[in-house]
């Protein structure tokens, strides 16, 4: 009985942690989430959810940035490239986009021109960035994504990219861990 009883406790104190392909999510407001993706490499995931079939996903490792757009019934065939009109208030930036999945599309995939842009966005969305509008070349209506309510997810979206740095282990959280 008193196994189980300090099995119990210990489970109580100790942090629950995402097993190895799991997103761990540590945040979220408004249609956003931030999460902590386990995998090999390890990655932080900035996630709107239209709550209507329709995604985008901001993906950063430590060596690479991904734009994801997903709608469940769409049905890419393998090999699709494709371009997708970007538009703010002030810009209208024409980008690659290419198949990651059969529901799925990368925007900006590596080999694109302005590429680099992709961490600008992430972090310019944290400070007021107004909505972006994407148009698609084919018969998909346009798509408004909304980066000005992102902004209140920027600590945990840090908290994110630090565990990254720190190789995904979460800080301990208890009487006996040390600051220094």
């Amino acid at each position: 009985m008193k196994i189980l009883t300090a099995m119990v406790l210990m489970a109580s104190v100790l942090q629950p942690v995402a097993a190895f392909g799991e997103t761990e999510w540590m945040g979220g407001a408004r249609q956003w989430s931030v999460g902590f993706a386990n995998e090999s490499p390890a990655y932080c995931r900035l996630l709107w959810d239209s709550e209507l079939g329709k995604t985008m996903e901001f993906r950063q490792s430590a060596t690479e940035t991904f734009w994801l757009v997903t709608k469940t019934s769409w049905d890419i065939p393998a090999g699709t490239t494709t371009e997708v009109t970007l538009t703010d208030r002030n810009v209208t930036k024409v980008v690659a986009a290419e198949f990651f999945d059969k529901t799925t599309l990368r925007l900006w995939p590596p080999a694109s021109k302005g590429n680099g842009g992709l961490k600008k966005i992430i972090k310019n969305s944290f400070s007021g960035t107004p909505d972006v509008q994407l148009t698609f070349a084919g018969d998909e209506g346009d798509w408004t994504l909304p980066l000005s309510r992102v902004d209140q997810l920027y600590p945990t979206y840090r908290q994110c990219l630090k565990r990254l740095e720190a190789g995904g282990k979460p800080k301990q959280d208890s009487e006996t861990s040390k600051p220094f």
